[in-house]
């Protein structure tokens, strides 16, 4: 019965072993496909090509050529990089935009704290020219994207992130959240939940 046991237990092993083997590479190309190693990065256009106006065209967030095994969320890490698309298919990369100071803020038109914060957010983006706001919206048809940001005069681009991706790339649990992002394309800051002008304020001083 021992010998039985043994050979059967060996057996096992050995079959543990070759899954692991099969297992292990398959895991490590679904990881990096995740984190967008599946292709090369796309072309990039300066942002002074997207059109002029209400969202900047609406342009649609991918992660598309996007590498992002090096970044995080976390305080001095490089943010993670995502791409957005005009209607021509002509777009660029977050890490595009190294040198300007960056307020990522994901949003809904459903979500009131977002309604009460988003004009403060606007107002900053008007009062200091060189901070861009990408204002990611989430999941959500474009025709209502369109109606909320006629309503706030939304002039910065309006990222539309129709599959969740980016939202899943920044960890974002709760809308609003904000992420402060200075200009060596690092994370300052991580903010979820509505911000009052003060606290708002004091996330941006380090950024400007």
């Amino acid at each position: 019965m021992s010998f039985l046991a043994g050979s059967l237990l060996s057996r096992v092993a050995r079959r543990a072993l070759l899954r692991s083997l099969v297992v292990s590479p398959l895991a490590l190309w679904l990881a990096a496909c995740g984190k967008g190693e599946a292709s090369a990065p796309l072309p990039s256009v300066p942002l002074d090509s997207f059109p002029a106006g209400l969202g900047r065209g609406f342009p649609l967030g991918t992660l598309d050529g996007a590498t992002n095994l090096a970044t995080g969320i976390n305080h001095g890490q490089t943010a993670p990089n995502f791409r957005m698309e005009i209607n021509d298919k002509q777009g660029l990369y977050l890490a595009d935009l190294v040198g300007r100071p960056i307020l990522i803020n994901f949003w809904a038109t459903w979500c009131g704290p977002c309604r009460i914060e988003m004009p403060e957010i606007i107002q900053r983006s008007i009062q200091d020219s060189v901070l861009l706001v990408l204002a990611i919206n989430v999941q959500e048809q474009q025709e209502a994207i369109a109606a909320f940001a006629g309503d706030f005069k939304m002039m910065m681009p309006v990222v539309r992130d129709v599959d969740a991706k980016i939202r899943d790339l920044y960890q974002v649990r709760g809308m609003p959240t904000s992420v402060f992002v200075d200009r060596a394309g690092k994370i300052s800051s991580y903010r979820m939940g509505v911000m009052s002008p003060s606290t708002l304020d004091g996330l941006l001083k380090p950024i400007i």
